[in-house]
This record gives structure tokens, C-alpha cells and sequence, in this order.
């Protein structure tokens, strides 16, 4: 008879759970690496338009175009503080979501380690069943008289 985990059920339907959660932190950690991305981009974009500022100021250009970069660096400060908002919240998300995913792969692997003991506890059963079978034979033919 082949060996068969009660449970098996069980830590199928753990390791199901275990998989969607930690699909879920990738995906945080995803949100994470693409609003740096964005926000180091925007760092940029700013330092551009601070030098573009600094050199135009050289230039002696009208006021209103000084304005319109004015209006340009306060857009940038805008989505750079709306981006370091966003990755708090994100962050915020990846911890739960962290340890949401650690109960979960920690109550599939209780069950992985139960399962690996019955089967070890099963096996060695089964040995010792072979070998008293294995005895028997060999005291059955040793018998005087057979």
C-alpha cells in the first residue's frame, strides 16, 4: 500500500494560499521599484530644469519664460512629493503584505514537515514489515524437517 498524507487536501490548498501571497509582495515590491523609477526620474527632470533656469538667467530672456520654468519646477515638486507619498503607502503595503506571506509559508511548511514525518515513519514501518517478512521466510526454510 503506497503512503497517503491525510492531509494532503490541506497542504495542497496552503500551498495555493502561499503562492498567491507571495505573487501579491512581488507585485508590491513591483509598485515599489517602478514609482523609484519615476521618482528618480522626476529628480532628474528638476536638476534639468534648475540648470536650464541657471543658463537662461545668463541670457537676459523676458520674465515670462522665467515663469513658465517656475511653473515647471513647481509641477516636478508636486509629483515628486505625490511619488515619496505613493512609495510610504507602498511600503506600508509590502510590510503587511510581508507577513501576511511569512504565515502563510510558515502554516504550509508545518504541513510539509508533518507530511515528511508520517511518510519517514511510514517507510521505516514498512522496512521493518519487509524485513520480519524477510525473517519468517528464512525461519520457515531453516526449520529441520522441511
Amino acid at each position: 500500500m503506497a503512503f497517503r498524507f491525510k492531509l494532503d487536501a490541506v497542504l495542497r490548498f496552503r500551498e495555493g494560499v502561499e503562492h498567491a501571497e507571495e505573487a501579491a509582495l512581488y507585485r508590491v515590491v513591483r509598485e515599489i521599484a517602478n514609482a523609484e523609477t519615476e521618482l528618480q526620474q522626476v529628480k532628474i527632470n528638476q536638476d534639468r530644469l534648475r540648470e536650464q533656469r541657471e543658463q537662461e538667467l545668463t541670457l537676459k530672456l523676458p520674465a515670462v519664460h522665467l515663469l513658465e520654468i517656475a511653473e515647471r519646477e513647481f509641477e516636478f515638486k508636486n509629483a515628486a512629493e505625490a511619488l515619496r507619498l505613493r512609495l510610504q503607502k507602498l511600503e506600508t503595503q509590502r510590510v503587511k503584505q510581508l507577513a501576511i506571506y511569512q504565515n502563510a509559508h510558515r502554516d504550509r511548511q508545518v504541513l510539509s514537515e508533518l507530511r515528511d514525518q508520517q511518510r519517514k515513519a511510514y517507510e521505516l514501518e514498512q522496512r521493518r514489515q519487509e524485513q520480519k517478512t524477510l525473517d519468517d521466510l528464512f525461519l520457515a526454510r531453516s526449520k529441520p524437517g522441511n
